[in-house]
C-alpha cells in the first residue's frame, strides 16, 4: 500500500502537466494562446520544479514524509484548479508554477519514505520502479484532456485537480506518521551547509546532471539525427522512438533489480555498469550513419533508452547511500537540483554539435559525456 501511494505522487506531476499541454488545441482556440505560450507553459512548469527541489528537500526533513507528499499533492490540484479557472496566459503560468513547485516535493519526499520505510536489500529496485510512476502519469494526464473536445478545455483539467486532491487524503490517511523533526535530533550546523559538505555528493550530482540532459538531448534530436543519416520515414521513426521509450520503461526496473541482486546494492558500481552499456548503444548510433540500417538504428534506440534514460532511479539510490537519514530530504532535493539544470543546459550543447556535423559529432559528443559520467562515478565506493 505505502509504495502504491509513493508510485501515484510520482505519477501526480506527470499527470499535472500532461491534462494541460494535451488540451493545447482547445487552448489556441478558447483562450488565443500562441504556440510560443503553449511551450512557456511548460518551460514555467519545468523552472517552478527545478527552483523547488533544494527547498522542498530542506522542508521535507523537517515536515517528514507523510506532511510533505500531502502538501505536494495539494499544491498541485490547487495548482491545476488555478489553471482550470483562467482566462488568459498569465494565470494558467501561476497554476503551472503551483504544480511544478508541487513535484518539486515529491521528488525528495518519495526518495525519503522508501530509504526509511523499505528494506535495504530492495531499496536500489523501489527506487528505480517508482520512477515509472512519471510515464503512467503522463498516459493519465493525456487521458484526462480528451475530456476537452466534449465538454471544454477545463475539464480534463479539473478531473486531474480532482485526482491530485484525492490523493492529498490518500496520503494524509493512509501514509505514516513521520512527524517533524524533533529539535534534540536537529544538526547542529546549517543543514543546507551539512548537505553541500557530504563527501562525493558533488561528484555524483553532476553525473546525474550529465545523464539526464543526455535524455532531454536523445528526446529532442533523435529524430532529426535519424532522417539526417539514412532519411528514416514515419514508419522507422516511430519504431525507434518506441524502442527508445520501452527501453526507458525496462531499464528503470531491471536496473534496479540487477543492482539490489548481483551488485550488492551499490549504485555506484551499477551505474558505471550502465555507462560501458551504454558506449555500445552510442557506437551503434554512429553506426548508423555508415551502414544507413533501419534495425541498426531501433537497437541502438532501445539500448541508449535502457542505459541513459533509465539512470535517474540509480542515482537517486546513490544519493540516499552517501546522505545521512537526517539530510537525506535535502540531500535529493539538491540532486534533483542539479539533474534538472543538466536538462537545461545538455541539451542545448548537443543541439550546437548536432548543428554542426550531424549524427557522427552527436554520437561523439555523446560518447564523451558517458565517459566523464563514468569518470566522476570511478572513485565513488
Amino acid at each position: 500500500m505505502q509504495f502504491a501511494l509513493i508510485f501515484a505522487a510520482h505519477a501526480l506531476g506527470a499527470m499535472s502537466v500532461l491534462s494541460v499541454l494535451t488540451a493545447g488545441p482547445q487552448l489556441t482556440t478558447a483562450l488565443g494562446l500562441t504556440p510560443v505560450q503553449l511551450g512557456g507553459l511548460a518551460s514555467i512548469y519545468s523552472a517552478a520544479l527545478a527552483a523547488a527541489s533544494l527547498p522542498a528537500g530542506l522542508v521535507t526533513d523537517r515536515l517528514g514524509t507523510r506532511a510533505a507528499l500531502t502538501l505536494s499533492a495539494f499544491g498541485i490540484a490547487t495548482g491545476l484548479a488555478v489553471t482550470a479557472a483562467s482566462g488568459g496566459f498569465a494565470q494558467m503560468g501561476a497554476g503551472m508554477a503551483l504544480c511544478g513547485a508541487g513535484y518539486g516535493l515529491i521528488n525528495p519526499a518519495a526518495g525519503r519514505a522508501i530509504t526509511l520505510w523499505f528494506t535495504p536489500q530492495w531499496r536500489t529496485t523501489l527506487l528505480s520502479l517508482k520512477q515509472t510512476g512519471v510515464p503512467a502519469g503522463a498516459a493519465l494526464g493525456s487521458l484526462t484532456a480528451l475530456l476537452g473536445p466534449v465538454w471544454g478545455w477545463q475539464a480534463g483539467i479539473v478531473c486531474a485537480a480532482l485526482i491530485a486532491f484525492l490523493a492529498g487524503g490518500l496520503f494524509l490517511l493512509l501514509l505514516p506518521s513521520e512527524g517533524p523533526q524533533p529539535a534534540h535530533a536537529a544538526p547542529r550546523r546549517n543543514p543546507l551547509s551539512e548537505i553541500l559538505a557530504l563527501p562525493d555528493l558533488g561528484r555524483a550530482n553532476l553525473a546525474a546532471g550529465l545523464t539526464n540532459g543526455m535524455q532531454f538531448a536523445l528526446w529532442a534530436y533523435l529524430p532529426e539525427l535519424l532522417q539526417r543519416s539514412f532519411g528514416a520515414g514515419a514508419a522507422v521513426l516511430g519504431l525507434c522512438l518506441a524502442a527508445l521509450h520501452l527501453g526507458t520503461f525496462l531499464g528503470r526496473v531491471a536496473w534496479g533489480v540487477l543492482t539490489d541482486r548481483l551488485l550488492r546494492g551499490d549504485p555506484a558500481h551499477g551505474l558505471r555498469v550502465l555507462c560501458a552499456l551504454a558506449l555500445a548503444g552510442v557506437g551503434a548510433l554512429g553506426a548508423v550513419m555508415l551502414v544507413a540500417s533501419p534495425v541498426l538504428a531501433v537497437v541502438a534506440c532501445f539500448v541508449l533508452g535502457f542505459t541513459i534514460c533509465a539512470a535517474v532511479g540509480l542515482h537517486v539510490a546513490l544519493t540516499a547511500r552517501i546522505a545521512p537519514d537526517h539530510l537525506l530530504g535535502g540531500a535529493l532535493g539538491y540532486t534533483m537540483l542539479v539533474t534538472n539544470l543538466g536538462g537545461v543546459g545538455v541539451p542545448m550543447l548537443l543541439g550546437l554539435v548536432v548543428s554542426f556535423s550531424g549524427i557522427g559529432g552527436a554520437a561523439l559528443a555523446l560518447a564523451i559525456l558517458v565517459g566523464l559520467v563514468f569518470g566522476l562515478l570511478s572513485k565513488l565506493a
